[in-house]
């Protein structure tokens, strides 16, 4: 049974389809995760597009490349470094323009009705904009603490997402760990050299534009191939329904 599911670069691209003038979408790896959708998504210079905040979904938006903005109503938010957007849920439709042409993953997950309650209970302010000079740096004990780790977005502040960034020279302390309540998923962004990805007793190599997924309860590390290599990806977690570990779920 296969555990890392990879979907290469030229597979993504070769996936990517025109779904409003002058924007271009892949669904990575569709049905990974029951109720999780992933997307590569492309956008030309001077397009827009309009996407949908639903009632049922949460979503956040991960700027790769490219200057740009975001806006949902009254807010409007200029884009000229990496950055994350949440919508609202259940709010207006938000757009996305680019000055220059931007890349970004889109990541939407299905709210149950117990997601629901407790969104209710607790969420951060929405619609929500962080750029990478805000995001927070966390130290991980199996990491070279050369390898910097931010995390973007965190954990239960819009139902289950979270996300986060690796990015630096050196070399990883080769123990692996596991999340029991976690699905994952990893995306090579551009100037990483390639890295190994091991998850269980499978290995691969990661290069820039490569997307993989690994399920909860999966021991795995990822690694520079060679000392000093420069490393940069983001990562993308969703807790599974039932095992969530934050006080607001009791």
């Amino acid at each position: 049974m296969t555990t890392i599911h990879h979907m290469k670069r030229d597979e993504i691209e070769a996936a990517m389809k025109e779904v409003q003038l002058g924007f271009y979408q892949a669904d990575l790896l569709p049905g990974s995760m029951a109720g999780v959708e992933t997307y590569k998504c492309r956008l030309k210079a001077g397009a827009l597009c309009r996407l949908k905040s639903w009632e049922d979904k949460a979503a956040a938006v991960f700027f790769i490349s490219g200057k740009g903005s975001v806006s949902e109503g009254d807010a409007f938010f200029a884009v000229t470094e990496r950055a994350v957007f949440c919508p609202e849920i259940g709010g207006s439709d938000y757009v996305i323009q680019a000055a220059q042409e931007m890349e970004f993953l889109l990541f939407v997950q299905e709210m149950s009705e117990e997601d629901k309650k407790h969104y209710e209970m607790y969420h951060i302010v929405l619609p929500w904009f962080n750029t990478a000079a805000n995001w927070h740096l966390y130290t991980e004990g199996f990491r070279n603490e050369a390898l910097k780790s931010y995390a973007c977005l965190h954990q239960y502040y819009v139902s289950r997402m979270s996300l986060g960034e690796v990015v630096g020279p050196g070399n990883a302390k080769l123990d692996p760990h596991k999340h029991p309540e976690l699905f994952q998923w990893f995306y090579g962004l551009p100037g990483t050299d390639p890295f190994l990805f091991q998850a269980g007793e499978e290995t691969t190599d990661v290069e820039e534009g490569d997307w993989i997924c690994i399920p909860n309860e999966t021991w795995h590390i990822v690694s520079p191939k060679k000392d000093n290599d420069f490393v940069d990806y983001v990562w993308f977690e969703v807790v599974v329904p039932g095992l969530e570990m934050c006080p607001y779920f009791y």
